[in-house]
């Protein structure tokens, strides 16, 4: 009764899985940590009072990014003043009984922690959506890894039995000891750089609710999920079809009046059907249309839609009436639009140039160069909505906004079909070009591969770290520093990935090397060109694809030569990233296709790091002196880290964070509406309503600008340096909010090998500085 649990766990990979740490009564009061196995970036914590789950608004996200990979100790303190929630000893949330809402829990706990299927088919809808999307056995096992449960109890006694049926603490009786309600240690606040993204009534969050037995969830009873009734008596939440995911609307009730009036009959005899659309506040509106006929948008992308009037409204005859006489006028109108049906669809269908839209609009709207600090969009919103080459492009930066493309909308928006066309040849149906259930079979596919710890993997990295070392070793040159990174990391990556590496490193010119340049170099250029790509030159293109065939064929074939149970066999004894995908697909095309998207993103993302890293550190020897003196203390001068060294270095890692907020390896991104939604801000006169999306509409992000956006941030102080000034120490006290750090993307399709890159970046960092150079100099 009142106590502290410390929780230290690696929660379980998988979209649809969930990890749950929870202090419960009989009482069904209830303290939560919950972690979703698609979302490695961040943690929730919640609580429930005597099992009330009629609102959803209670719960909170923390950063907590790479929580898979590494170990971190989740604390819960509890006593009769306040709930504390840490993450490695920081509070990131407290909760005290007045802000509790009368739910305050302050009745005997059981701990319980484990794993459980959010996405099986059996669960609600809505529990489904919040844990990520439906479960893929096939891709199990997926484990939760419990190290440690540390509990302290701040009272005494045998046990405890209730007085009276109010449920408050001081009902509770202690047998052969007393209740502890001041707890047993002090609580730092909250730190105010780990404000958390909490849910409210305009934003509910959807949590899976309490834990009541060993397999047994309750959910909402409702879905989308609805926050805390309003106060005033005149206002009730609706019931309108359509209405975009995770929406809750209210409208005024009367004795006139209902939702329910609006939702009747969707199609009317005579040609025309009743249309739903949304209005510049994400309102539905309904209007009776001829069937085929024109449709027109407002500047938010709301379908226009003539709504009844009220008085229409109040009755079904009323509304029978107004039918009727559209009817008519649909008939006549009827005989008009013929001749233009096949120009409405062919409007209709909506297909932008993704990448040309996108780069070149992004260009126009911020125009600023990659170094420098970025001024905010004309919005409060950070959102901007613009016309570029007659297509609509919506660019955002506000974490709401990304948040929904990448998680909470996630099965709303994707790469689009336009974007598998443009990198089809390059990329194949790998995992960076698909959507739906052909890029939920290749996530399913790779990631075992990347959450196993193989010191075969730290070997690879270490070996090439020293031809990087040879090449520089006895040059007092200057050298670009940045084309080694971008040879050291190919090499690497194709070691990992195949077991041979290309060598770029010993030659310069390699032929897989330079034909991975020229057809990335043309992809890119085909992509940008839109309208007119097909004027760009293939004929290097497609020479460079077919030498990256000859050389990664041959690995394709000796691996596909072997029985999955010999593969097996050599993957415990150091096998290849190929051997181990080997084992559960024998199709030629779809390993192809993998190895050349993990080959893109393994090689640009992580030499990109360490060149920002590298040109942070020649500017600033004091950085320079502390990072080095700091791997010296935990590995010396030659010995090979280990993984554990590498977790246990944390200037290292702050260092790297620091690099990827300035400097994140995919500044821009994208993605497009695969069906009519919205997007929770960006619309109205001050930004802050729902903007409607049209499927097939581009919705651009920036990465970049977010990290930069001071607004994001607390003030600058004496402990915060401004925003641009690259601190590693600002990591020791700062926590980034859910969604304000994202150099990895999140959600679902958060990157997979965030940890191979951060241990290439880790042995890299190590070699260079300790072998090499005691001193580093950039040149402006």
């Amino acid at each position: 009764m009142f106590g502290r649990v410390e929780f230290k766990v690696k929660p379980a990979p998988g979209v649809g899985i969930v990890s749950s740490a929870v202090l419960q009564s009989d009482d069904l009061d209830e303290i939560d940590w919950e972690w979703l196995g698609g979302d490695s970036s961040q943690v929730q914590s919640n609580y429930f009072g005597k099992g009330q789950t009629t609102t959803w608004n209670r719960g909170a996200f923390h950063a907590n990014p790479n929580n898979q990979a590494d170990f971190h100790t989740y604390t819960i303190d509890w006593t009769a003043n306040q709930i504390a929630w840490q993450i490695d000893g920081r509070t990131v949330r407290t909760l005290s009984p007045d802000s509790a809402q009368g739910q305050y829990p302050q009745t005997p706990m059981m701990i319980k922690i484990g794993s459980w299927s959010g996405g099986d088919p059996s669960n609600a809808p809505g529990t489904v959506s919040w844990a990520g999307g439906p479960t893929n056995y096939a891709g199990g096992p997926y484990s939760m890894v419990v190290k440690s449960i540390a509990v302290t109890d701040y009272s005494s006694g045998t046990q405890y039995s209730y007085s009276g049926t109010s449920g408050s603490w001081q009902s509770i009786q202690s047998q052969g000891g007393e209740i502890g309600s001041e707890g047993g240690q002090a609580v730092a606040p909250v730190d105010a750089s780990s404000s958390s993204s909490t849910s409210s009534e305009s934003a509910p969050q959807p949590f899976s609710g309490t834990h009541r037995g060993a397999a047994v969830t309750t959910h909402a009873n409702v879905y989308p999920w609805v926050a805390t009734t309003l106060a005033t008596s005149t206002t009730a939440p609706t019931t309108y079809p359509n209405l975009p995911s995770g929406y809750k609307t209210s409208q005024p009730v009367s004795s006139t009046s209902s939702p329910s009036d609006l939702s009747g009959a969707s199609a009317v005899d005579g040609g025309v059907v009743t249309v739903t659309g949304y209005d510049q506040r994400g309102f539905p509106t309904t209007m009776v249309q001829v069937q085929g006929g024109p449709k027109s948008y407002n500047e938010q992308g709301f379908l226009i839609t003539s709504t009844p009037s009220l008085a229409a409204r109040s009755s079904p005859t009323a509304v029978a009436q107004a039918a009727d006489s559209e009817t008519t006028a649909a008939a006549e109108a009827n005989k008009k639009v013929t001749k233009t049906s096949a120009a409405v669809a062919q409007q209709d269908s909506r297909q932008p140039y993704f990448a040309a839209v996108c780069g070149l609009a992004v260009l126009c709207a911020l125009g600023r160069p990659f170094e420098q600090k970025f001024s905010p969009p004309v919005s409060t919103s950070n959102t901007v909505d613009l016309k570029f080459a007659g297509e609509r492009l919506i660019f955002t930066a506000d974490p709401e906004n990304i948040k929904a493309v990448l998680a909470s909308q996630f099965n709303e928006y994707g790469k689009g079909d336009n974007f598998l066309h443009e990198w089809k040849e390059f990329l194949g149906h790998g995992i960076f070009s698909t959507d739906g259930e052909e890029w939920a079979n290749s996530r399913q596919l790779l990631r075992p591969q990347f959450v196993q710890t193989r010191i075969r993997d730290l070997e690879v990295f270490e070996n090439h770290v020293q031809q990087l070392l040879f090449i520089l070793d006895g040059q007092g040159s200057e050298i670009d520093i940045s084309k080694l990174f971008f040879r050291y990391t190919l090499d690497a990556a194709t070691e990992f990935l195949l077991g041979r590496s290309v060598n770029s490193l010993g030659n310069a010119d390699a032929d897989f090397a330079l034909a991975f340049d020229e057809v990335q170099r043309i992809q890119v250029i085909r992509s940008r060109a839109g309208p007119v790509q097909r004027f760009v030159p293939l004929w290097t293109f497609r020479r460079g694809l077919k030498v990256m065939a000859s050389f990664i064929e041959p690995f394709v074939q000796e691996a596909l030569r072997k029985d999955p149970g010999e593969l097996g066999e050599k993957e415990d004894k150091k096998g290849t990233w190929l051997d181990s995908v080997a084992r559960f697909t024998r199709d030629r095309t779809v390993i192809r296709d993998q190895i050349v998207n993990i080959l893109l993103a393994g090689r640009d993302s992580t030499a990109t790091t360490l060149s920002f890293l590298f040109k942070e550190l020649s500017a600033q020897p004091r950085v320079y002196s502390k990072l080095r003196q700091e791997i010296l203390e935990k590995v010396g001068s030659r010995r090979t880290p280990s993984y554990e060294d590498l977790k246990d270095m944390p200037y290292l890692q702050h260092c790297i964070n620091e690099t990827l907020r300035i400097y994140p390896p995919v500044p821009y991104n994208m993605r497009v509406a695969l069906k009519d939604t919205s997007l929770p801000r960006g619309g109205g006169s001050d930004g802050q309503s729902p903007i409607g999306v049209l499927k097939d509409t581009v919705v651009g992000y920036s990465t970049i600008y977010l990290h930069r956006e001071p607004a994001q941030y607390p003030p600058v102080s004496a402990c915060f340096p401004p925003v641009m000034q690259f601190s590693p120490e600002r990591w020791e006290k700062w926590t980034p909010r859910a969604w304000q750090y994202i150099p990895f993307n999140g959600g679902p399709r958060i990157c997979i090998g965030v940890s191979g890159s951060f241990h290439l970046e880790h042995v890299g960092v190590k070699k260079l500085m300790l072998e090499r150079s005691n001193n580093l100099r950039s040149r402006k």
